[in-house]
């Protein structure tokens, strides 16, 4: 029988706001392995932190607290973080693509210390992020550090690496909130919590409340390449428009028209891709598309444009938001014209305090945003598509400008 313990990798919203809530209330040990030595210190320092939940009903916060945790660095408490992992039957990931690596090699380590202690008991460690086939990623690394044909069989009857969608949203905690709790999280109520039943090699988490779903490649494409590429093209669009909050962006016509176009575009390549149905991908997401209807905008949740849209150069890449549908789409024949205007307003995206969207504007200013786009969209100009798609993004870049026509340099 499964263990009633959890390993949570990352102490972020998802982390703290999410997964340790569901495994919590279901009665489950939680220890946090996490990248930052600082709120390690500070986790077990305070021994329990503030969960502030917005109702989407009422527009209200409610609020409790999640204590009774372990918490360990995982650059600094290595052994102790793989001792976690060696005895757990259960991990959740949410983290950063660029965390991949060192979480995929110490789960590799981990996996490593299970055989050797003889642990046959199942491992599975369930992905809650927002990027595309995070367990193929994150299997690629483990197997990094199991060089032997006994460690890879070993985790192939063992462990499995199984994806989930994430719905429950992480905004960022009012003056008030942090006053009242440093650690504290601000999310969404948001349950809805779809899973890929084929890959477990135990048993799904006993009492935690999932949605356990098939066809869980076209899913998790439709979610990130569809769902969040509206909800960051809300940010990019917005944040031309001076607006702060989602809700202001939520309000206007012109970014509902152009997100709402732009996610057909990506509907049409995901469906044939996957030979998945509409009506299967909006299961998926628990909603069908909405028409625009400012009555029903949630103008108490006040979700920061800055935090939506962060890390530009991350969301414009080849396989993520915006580019990722529109190469899949023109590789079905349709022109992803409004995908590529959501990758171009992503270009215009500024913020000061964004390291990522600091270098894109430096960049375009320096090199021109011709340069930009086959930069940070990772496009092969050689490809004939590609090449296509790339103008597309710098037309809409020009179209989308304030200046003067006669002002705009030539494209090359």
């Amino acid at each position: 029988m499964a263990n009633k313990q959890v390993v949570l990798i990352g102490a972020g919203k998802i982390g703290r706001g999410y997964m340790a809530d569901l495994f919590s209330r279901a009665g489950y040990a939680l220890t946090f392995l996490e990248y930052s030595p600082e709120l390690v210190e500070k986790l077990n320092e305070q021994g329990s932190y503030t969960v502030f939940m917005l109702s989407r009903q009422t527009g209200e916060h409610s609020k409790f607290r999640i204590g009774g945790y372990r918490a360990f660095c995982t650059q600094t408490q290595y052994e102790q973080c793989l001792e976690a992992l060696a005895e757990t039957n259960y991990a959740t990931v949410h983290v950063y693509p660029g965390a991949c690596e060192s979480i995929g090699h110490m789960l590799g380590d981990a996996i490593r210390l299970r055989r050797e202690r003889g642990n046959e008991q199942p491992l599975d460690i369930l992905t809650c992020v927002n990027f595309q086939a995070p367990a193929e990623i994150l299997r690629g690394y483990a197997l990094e550090r199991l060089p032997s044909a006994e460690d890879k069989a070993f985790l192939d009857a063992h462990v499995g690496f199984v994806e989930t969608l994430i719905f429950r949203n992480g905004g960022i905690p009012t003056p008030e909130m942090l006053a009242e709790d440093p650690l504290c999280v601000s999310v969404s109520d948001n349950t809805h919590w779809p899973v890929d039943r084929d890959a477990f090699r135990g048993q799904p988490p006993e009492g935690i409340e999932m949605d356990l779903q098939d066809n869980f490649a076209a899913r998790l494409c439709y979610k990130v390449w569809a769902g969040n590429m509206t909800h960051c093209g809300q940010a990019f669009y917005g944040r031309m428009y001076g607006y702060t909050y989602a809700y202001e962006a939520a309000l206007n016509p012109y970014i509902f028209k152009n997100n709402a176009l732009a996610k057909r575009e990506a509907s049409f390549g995901i469906c044939t891709e996957y030979h998945a149905p509409q009506e299967l991908l909006d299961s998926s997401m628990n909603s069908k598309p909405k028409r625009f209807d400012p009555a029903a905008v949630n103008t108490e949740e006040k979700d920061t444009l800055n935090r939506i849209g962060a890390d530009p150069i991350r969301k414009l890449r080849r396989n993520d938001r915006f580019i990722g549908p529109a190469i899949l789409a023109m590789k079905h024949g349709r022109l992803p014209y409004f995908l590529a205007r959501g990758a171009a307003a992503g270009f215009y995206f500024t913020n000061p305090d964004d390291a990522a969207a600091v270098e894109i504007q430096a960049f375009v200013r320096e090199h021109g945003i011709e340069a930009a786009v086959e930069k940070y969209c990772q496009l092969d100009l050689s490809d004939e598509k590609e090449n296509l798609l790339y103008q597309l993004i710098v037309a809409n870049y020009y179209d989308l400008s304030q200046q003067d026509p006669m002002d705009l340099p030539y494209m090359q």
